[in-house]
């Protein structure tokens, strides 16, 4: 019976006769994210699903063996001696998830793994289990965000420093644009009801317009820090300082920096 599923007609049954006698017959699902499929999701909602689809990997379950940052992954795991890997979003831009079935003499066989391609032999992160593992595919999708958001990055930080200037240089400080007042005011409600994910993404949206507005780089950084995204917190506050080095409240800034610093996994620092 299995025979008669898992093969063609004619010479080709003939031809894997002899795998199937030892494997049996089996099925490969691969996933790739792309752009449709992650519409709604954001680099900070990707950054929290990333690290929560992660710990489901093998050995990796403690959210602290996982750093993401603007650039790249970093995993440290302690099994025995210390397992340190690390992934650049430039290097894989779109990893694939790939599901393995295998139904023989042993019974069925099945795994979940992430892999840098398709072609790849090894797993970047794996997952037993007998079905297709959800965390894989939210793996999947969250690497799809940030590695985009790491391709914009050289050019969001150009555009931020050009910006950056011509508010330092400017005698009259621009008005916020009224579409980025309506991000701010929408940010605002958000973290009045404690909606801290989509307050970092509204803010940012008014950013995306005004990147030289300073209240909201300050409130963006609070908020990273927040939700423990310190390295984006300490990015934010930066920009801040970048465009206020005179504010009044430059030292305790500075002071929250170091604080947030000492708090990031040691690769990070």
């Amino acid at each position: 019976m299995i025979l008669k599923q898992c093969l063609n007609q004619g010479h080709v049954a003939l031809l894997f006769f002899v795998v199937l006698a030892t494997t049996g017959c089996g099925s490969t699902t691969y996933y790739r994210a792309t752009s449709e499929d992650t519409r709604d999701l954001s680099p900070t909602q990707a950054r929290k699903l990333l690290i929560k689809s992660a710990q489901t990997d093998g050995w990796c379950r403690d959210p602290r063996t996982i750093n993401v940052t603007h650039e790249k992954v970093e995993v440290t795991c302690a099994q025995g001696t210390v397992n340190k890997r690390s992934f650049l979003f430039s290097e894989i831009p779109a990893p694939v998830f790939v599901f393995k079935s295998v139904l023989g003499g042993l019974g069925e066989v099945s795994s979940t793994c992430v892999k840098a391609s398709g072609d790849d032999e090894n797993c970047m992160f794996f997952w037993g289990g007998g079905r297709p593992s959800a965390e894989a595919r939210d793996l999947v999708k969250a690497w799809y965000v940030l590695a985009r958001a790491a391709a914009a990055y050289p050019a969001q930080e150009a555009a931020f420093e050009r910006a950056a200037q011509s508010y330092r240089e400017a005698k009259v400080k621009p008005p916020l644009p009224e579409n980025a007042v309506k991000f701010k005011v929408q940010a605002e409600l958000a973290v009045q009801q404690k909606r801290f994910d989509d307050a970092a993404d509204l803010y940012d949206q008014a950013l995306g317009i005004a990147p030289w507005w300073p209240p909201g780089h300050y409130n963006r950084g609070l908020i990273l820090g927040e939700i423990e995204d310190y390295q984006g917190g300490i990015r934010a506050l930066q920009k801040y300082l970048t465009l206020e080095p005179d504010a009044a409240n430059a030292r305790a800034v500075q002071l929250k920096i170091y604080q947030w610093e000492s708090l990031l996994p040691q690769a990070a620092k």
